[in-house]
């Protein structure tokens, strides 16, 4: 039992930050002023709800049908760990880079239709915040005391990213682009750190050999 609360904490961190990080809010501030820069102040925020609902929505159905899609693929866990590490790398080294999403969005898009593609994804919910999100679900295999904490680290994670871009404009004039800029990079490394470690716990499993020649 204490076994089990433990690894839920423990998953429940992993997911609270690794979502957060990845969805990126500070980075995204710019970018979303950018996107948002001819409505008026209402339409602005009703898009950045709507992006975040929806964004938030996608990753609750991602968590809820990842086991069972990758299931259906015999797809294992340590080939998907391995597999999300890798993506999580690049996208943590784009951010390290300081290139963004940001450079292919077409802002001639409609208005409403924006706060769908590209906000709500890919720049919210894109394949990294997916792959993370359904790796977890499938570390918490049938305990449901660890899938409802990864469900109430995705709700609370993106919570606090609403909390962030709903004051985008606010924040983006305390920060400003620079700000924005380190805040990017120091979760680049951030979220580094957890591809790499997911990528080795992936190959550990994968390859028991590894573990015995001190790996």
């Amino acid at each position: 039992m204490v076994f089990d609360s433990a690894l839920s904490y423990t998953l429940f961190i992993h997911a609270l930050v690794g979502v957060f990080v990845i969805v990126n809010p500070f980075g995204n501030i710019p970018i979303f002023i950018s996107l948002t820069s001819k409505l008026t102040p209402a339409e602005r925020r009703t898009a950045i709800i709507k992006s975040l609902l929806i964004a938030t929505a996608i990753l609750l159905v991602f968590a809820l049908i990842g086991q069972a899609v990758f299931t259906l693929l015999n797809v294992t866990l340590p080939s998907l760990r391995i597999a999300g590490g890798l993506l999580l790398l690049a996208i943590a080294f784009d951010m390290l880079m300081g290139r963004s999403p940001a450079s292919k969005i077409d802002e001639s898009d409609e208005r409403e239709a924006v706060a769908v593609t590209p906000m709500a994804t890919p720049l919210l919910a894109g394949p990294g915040a997916m792959s993370t999100v359904m790796i977890l679900m499938n570390e918490a295999a049938t305990n449901d005391l660890q899938k409802l904490s990864i469900f109430l680290a995705i709700l609370l994670a993106m919570g606090a990213a609403f909390l962030i871009l709903i004051n985008s404009e606010l924040l983006y004039s305390v920060i400003k682009k620079d700000g924005s800029r380190v805040l990017t990079k120091i979760m680049g490394i951030v979220l580094a750190t957890i591809a790499i470690e997911m990528m080795v716990n992936g190959l550990l499993k994968a390859f028991p050999v590894l573990a015995g020649m001190g790996i």
